[in-house]
């Protein structure tokens, strides 16, 4: 039996609690944050891709590999005579980082929680070779190492592809359903919505004190 897949995007109904451009701002945040901040459509065919915390969703991989980073220079910081001391360390923790990453692309895990655990190793191996970068002082090695980051990142990033954090959308029975789920469609048709709910009540406004305006000339 097929588990039913459960998605926020058949509906295009949109609500706002006060017809205000800060309302409609605030309303259209919530709406694109699954882009912001999930990366991946929040229905229940991404469940492995992203961490719920109530109503914020976040993408498992981002979330693994960014604070995993940020720990590391933490780390850096606070023991960083001991680094200097054993750099062998470093170059150890980027081996392992970089093998990760690596290793994550070959196999692709479908498990959330082996994701975020490959994700936080690379992200040590990325901590790891900037410090590696501000061990050796030597600026122009320090520019080629820094160059090699940067363009290993970008790299990282064509190899997995346009349109990959939507990869389960094609397939997906729903997407060619009589409501069809189309993620980036339905959000633009609620921004959309908003903005013509605001522009409407903006327009009402002005024309409300205009009528205001007349009456007080007329009276």
């Amino acid at each position: 039996m097929e588990k039913k897949i459960t998605t926020p995007y058949l509906s295009e109904e949109v609500k706002l609690s006060k017809n205000t451009p800060f309302h409609a701002f605030r309303e259209i945040m919530k709406i694109t944050a699954w882009r912001r901040l999930a990366h991946h459509p929040t229905c229940s065919q991404y469940k492995n891709h992203y961490f719920s915390f109530g109503k914020l969703k976040l993408c498992v991989g981002c979330t693994s590999l960014y604070s995993s980073i940020i720990i590391f220079f933490i780390i850096y910081g606070v023991e960083y005579s001991f680094f200097r001391e054993f750099p062998i360390i470093l170059a150890a923790t980027f081996v392992v980082g970089c093998s990760s990453a690596i290793f994550h692309f070959i196999i692709r895990p479908k498990n959330k929680w082996i994701k975020a655990f490959l994700r936080i190793l690379a992200g040590f191996g990325i901590g790891s070779f900037v410090g590696l970068i501000i061990f050796l002082r030597i600026w122009w090695l320090q520019v080629i190492l820094f160059l090699l980051l940067a363009g290993g990142y970008l790299l990282y990033g064509l190899m997995r592809g346009v349109g990959s954090n939507l990869e389960y959308c094609a397939d997906c029975p729903l997407h060619t359903a009589e409501i069809p789920c189309k993620p980036i469609k339905n959000t633009q048709i609620r921004i959309k919505k908003i903005n013509e709910i605001l522009a409407s009540n903006l327009e009402e406004e002005k024309k409300k004190k205009e009528r205001m305006k007349t009456k007080g000339r007329n009276s």
